[in-house]
Order: structure tokens, then C-alpha cells, then sequence
């Protein structure tokens, strides 16, 4: 590859291109409301099915104590049992700077790496039954770590979902609530830049989709990331064999062609010689080995196994662009299919190669590795294979969970999420608690060794990991589509879902594929949701691109 010119204006580039956040920003102050459930113990099991959910308010959960044994797993109790209430609500527009002291909680901070998969469905990989696709490595770190069943995204697309991982806010209050429709701000703290202030080495590898490139206090080295290398741009990430590519501020060629390339690069190849998942990897490989003797911060957020939206009309591989169909060349599926299947395997070898890395400098057990996807199976349509024209169908990508990608159903919120922490998590152990990015966010800086953030939506749930301590976790959840023609409330076992105005309500204990709506039964618990719908709401105004 060789470097091109500076995308953006220079001198704005240097004064912000400053080696990543390590300066101390106030960031916005929002409110937090609601109670906050209290957990204990020393044990991750698996709670009982009796007992679930709580009674009050009318069948609504109002909260839920993980009770942790060492002997009997995890035991949810009544709310009345023993709930430890809280009440945190900030006004509305102010700020606060924090120093973030460090936390008990850690002794030695770990390496941590964020691992994103791009529109994988949570059915598409082996841990969670998938046995058409191949993806060893994924199977082998849920084995070796903990594995979450109620792991769902901020989001149901790309954009606000990587906000609320960045940010810790959930979408009603994140600055994107839809891709491109707004860029972070220096006002904003990211977890880039709170792990930069714990002393780590930040770095970005692959698709960031918070910017706009008009605006540099939105790129990513402006974010908190002392390294940056990929797409600035999602349109532009849709791009495999891209012409250019972003380190730091700076666009670096590479040997592909593409033809009458669009918007920020978008388009397909004609000459495909550099495959971009590849160069991403290596450059995140490198940043690993830089940094082998201090704690990093690693984000490698790959598009794979996304779809090249700009360049699939026409493909036989449908737009999943692949260098080799491997293992799948000789399936009786039609190429999109085999296409498909490929990119995830491509995924999994990554994570692979990552490990056998970690393994080679010695650094394996002081790295804590999280794999995700940003949200849930896609619902485009493709060549039939005798079943169905799905993609998202074709492996069972929802596990049958209703909706995909863009659905504020489950199918398009339920995640593949594992954390493996050498020593610290229990092998082969799964979690039922309810967890999204946002406490993630708060999850990564507690584990970092500092005290995890209050004005932000999640919260540390740290002591699911490690077996020891307590946290809270929130009663509730919410999600918001842009324009708000969708909106989604989860509390205990209820699961409200609206289109504009118009709700459906689920029991999810009694039915998890959101197929039988009760809202007409059960009118108290749908008018609390929509209370807590309408209070968390707190819609921005978007800007005008210039």
C-alpha cells in the first residue's frame, strides 16, 4: 500500500491527531432514572426457572436479586426478598469531569480486546447450535470462558450501536439513533478515551461509523484511539477490496480497482488484490506486538461478515465478498450462500490467529478477550437455496427469535456474546443476566481498574465475570429506532414493542419468540412501559451534513 493524501483539512488533522485522548474531557451529563437491582455472590450459574421474574407492579419485574452459591448456582429471590433500591437521576444538560479513581475491584488491569463481528446473526455460530458453518474458534473460547444468553445489542443497526459501546448511553440518548444521521463530539467520552486515561494503549482496527468526515473532532484518533487504521465511513466499510484505506487521518492506497467508486469509496472492484479484513488484521496484529509489555486497549471492529451493499447486484456471491470459498466451495447451496458461510469461518479463523498470537508473546493470560456482534441476523434477500431467500434464515441466524436486523425484536437485538478472562472467568460457564454495550462499556472500565462511570446508561456487572463482589443491574431496557417508528421497553418478563404508537406486549418467559401479543390482558404493565418508554426518551436534534 502506499499513502496518499491527507483525507480532511491539514491543519485541522494536526492540531487534533494528538496520540489518542489523553486529554480529561467533561462529558454530558444525562439523566439516570429507575431502580437499581442489587446481585451478590461468589458463583456464575444459572438461575431457576421457578421464581424468575418478580410479582410486583402488577407481574412487571421492579427488580431481581442474583443470589450467587458456590453450591446451588444462581437463585433469583422476589423483589421483596432482599432488593437494595437506588435512585440516581442527574439534571438534564449539565456536566461533569471525572478522574475515574481506580477501582478495588482489579489488582493487575488485563489487556482487553473487543473482537465485533458486522451483522452476524447469533444462530450462526457453533456455541449457539449453528452445524452448517464451522467456527472452531468462537466454540472454543466460549468453552474456555463465559457465554451469555441474554446478551443483547444497544441497537438493531450498526451505527447507534457502536455509539452506545463507545459512549456507555443507551440510543434514546446517544448522539446516533441511525447510521450517519450524527457524529460524536469532543463533548463525548468514549471508552477510547477512558481506557487511554487508565494507561492503556488505545487502538481501532476496521469499521469505526461515528464520524462525519467533515467534522475531525469525530475521528477516531480525536476519540481516544492512539491508533487508527480502516473506515472512517460505514458506507465506505461495505467496500472488501476498497482503494483506500484510513490510517489515522491519512488514506493509504491499495493495489484494487474499483470502478466509478461512490460515496466515500463505495463501489466493487474489478482488480482485487488487497482483501481488506486481511490488512485490518495484520495492522491490529502489529499494534498487539507493539504493545506487548503494556496494557492495550484493543478494538478490531471487522466487517465481517457483512454484506457489500454497494456491490452486489449481479455477483453470484451476492455481495459477500471472500477471497476463497475454503470448505464450502463444494456445497450444494447457491454461491451466495457458500459466500456467506465463508466470510463467518474467515471471521472465526481470526479470532484464531489472534489467540495463537496472544499465546506466542506470552500474553494470553493477562488478556481479556470479548466477541460480539453489533446486532442481529440480516434480513436481506438472496438466491433461494430450496428453504428460503433470507440470509438470515439460510443458518437460522435469529434461532427463530422473531425479527432481524432493524427489528426491535429480539431477532434483531440478541447477540453472540462471550468474555473470556484467563483465571477470572469460569470455563464453560453461562449467564443468564440481561446485559446490552452500554454495560459492557461500564463492565470494560471497572476491569480496567477504574470506578466505573454514573452518568451513563449501563452498569458494571464485573462480579459475573470474576465470581466475586456485587453490582446492579438496571430493571429495564430500552431501544429506539430513528424518527422513533420503533421503540422497545424490556422489563423482567415483559417486552413491550411499538410501531409509532401502536404496542404489543410479550411475556418473553412464556413466549420468547414474541409471537403472541397480551397487550389487551394486560393493561397496568402496558401502561408502566410506555411509561418508562416516553421517560427515557430524551431524542436529539440531528445536524445538517455541510
Amino acid at each position: 500500500m502506499t499513502r496518499g493524501a491527507v483525507v480532511g483539512d491539514p491543519g485541522r488533522r494536526r492540531q487534533l491527531h494528538h496520540g489518542g485522548g489523553a486529554r480529561r474531557r467533561c462529558g454530558t451529563v444525562v439523566p439516570v432514572a429507575g431502580r437499581l437491582v442489587e446481585w451478590r455472590g461468589d458463583h456464575v450459574g444459572t438461575p431457576a426457572r421457578d421464581g424468575e421474574y418478580g410479582r410486583g407492579g402488577g407481574g412487571a419485574l421492579s427488580g431481581a436479586l442474583w443470589d450467587m452459591r458456590p453450591t446451588s448456582g444462581i437463585r433469583l429471590r422476589s423483589r421483596r426478598a432482599r432488593l437494595s433500591v437506588a435512585m440516581a437521576v442527574v439534571s438534564l444538560g449539565a456536566s461533569a469531569c471525572s478522574t475515574s479513581p481506580r477501582s478495588p475491584a482489579v489488582a493487575v488491569p488485563p489487556n482487553i480486546v473487543i473482537l465485533l463481528a458486522d451483522d452476524l446473526g447469533i444462530g450462526e455460530v457453533g456455541a449457539w447450535g449453528q452445524q452448517e458453518i464451522t467456527t472452531p474458534h468462537i466454540d472454543r473460547l466460549a468453552r474456555e470462558g463465559l457465554r451469555f444468553t441474554e446478551f443483547r445489542s444497544s441497537a438493531a443497526v450498526c451505527g447507534p450501536a457502536r455509539c452506545s459501546l463507545m459512549t456507555g448511553l443507551h440510543n434514546g440518548t446517544c448522539r446516533l439513533d441511525d447510521n450517519d444521521n450524527d457524529f460524536l463530539r469532543t463533548a463525548d467520552v468514549t471508552l477510547a478515551e477512558r481506557m487511554h486515561d487508565a494507561g492503556y494503549a488505545t487502538g481501532l482496527f476496521g469499521k469505526w461509523g461515528l464520524s462525519w468526515d467533515s467534522e475531525p473532532e469525530s475521528w477516531p484518533n480525536a476519540q481516544g484511539f492512539d491508533e487508527f487504521f480502516g473506515y472512517r465511513d460505514q458506507v465506505h466499510a461495505h467496500n472488501f477490496y476498497p482503494e483506500w484505506l484510513l490510517d489515522g487521518a491519512d488514506s493509504v492506497r491499495t493495489r484494487n480497482m474499483v470502478p466509478n467508486a461512490g460515496r466515500m469509496g463505495a463501489g466493487r472492484a474489478t482488480t482485487r488484490l488487497d482483501y481488506a479484513p486481511t490488512l485490518i488484521r495484520d495492522r491490529a496484529f502489529r499494534f498487539v506486538r507493539s504493545n506487548r509489555d503494556r496494557p492495550f486497549f484493543l478494538y478490531w471492529a471487522t466487517n465481517l461478515p457483512h454484506i457489500n451493499n454497494e456491490g452486489s447486484r449481479g455477483q453470484a456471491d451476492g455481495g459477500y465478498e471472500i477471497p476463497s470459498l475454503g470448505a464450502y466451495a463444494s456445497k450444494p447451496w447457491p454461491d451466495a450462500k457458500k459466500s456467506y458461510a465463508a466470510q463467518v469461518s474467515r471471521l472465526d479463523e481470526d479470532l484464531g490467529g489472534l489467540r495463537s498470537l496472544l499465546d506466542s508473546l506470552g500474553i494470553a493470560e493477562r488478556t481479556l478477550i470479548v466477541f460480539l456482534s453489533d446486532n442481529g441476523a440480516t434480513f436481506l434477500r438472496r438466491e433461494n437455496d430450496g428453504g428460503t431467500d433470507t440470509v438470515g434464515r439460510w443458518f437460522n441466524g435469529t434461532m427463530n427469535y422473531r425479527g432481524f436486523k432493524g427489528d426491535l425484536y429480539d431477532g434483531g437485538l440478541r447477540v453472540p456474546g462471550v468474555i473470556h478472562w484467563p483465571e477470572r472467568t469460569t470455563a464453560g460457564s453461562a449467564s443468564t443476566i440481561r446485559v446490552d454495550f452500554t454495560d459492557l462499556h461500564a463492565t470494560l472500565v471497572e476491569a480496567a481498574g477504574r470506578t466505573p462511570p454514573r452518568d451513563i446508561s449501563g452498569r458494571s456487572f464485573l462480579p459475573a465475570l470474576t465470581g466475586t463482589g456485587s453490582f446492579a443491574l438496571r430493571p429495564y431496557q430500552v431501544w429506539y429506532s430513528p424518527d422513533r417508528v420503533q421503540s422497545a421497553v424490556l422489563e423482567g418478563a415483559w417486552k413491550g414493542v411499538w410501531h409509532r404508537d401502536t404496542m404489543q406486549l410479550f411475556n418473553l418467559q412464556a413466549d420468547p419468540g414474541e409471537r403472541t401479543d397480551v397487550v389487551a390482558r394486560e393493561p397496568q404493565i402496558a401502561a408502566r412501559l410506555d411509561s418508562l418508554r416516553r421517560l427515557e426518551d430524551r431524542r436529539r436534534v440531528h445536524p445538517t451534513p455541510r
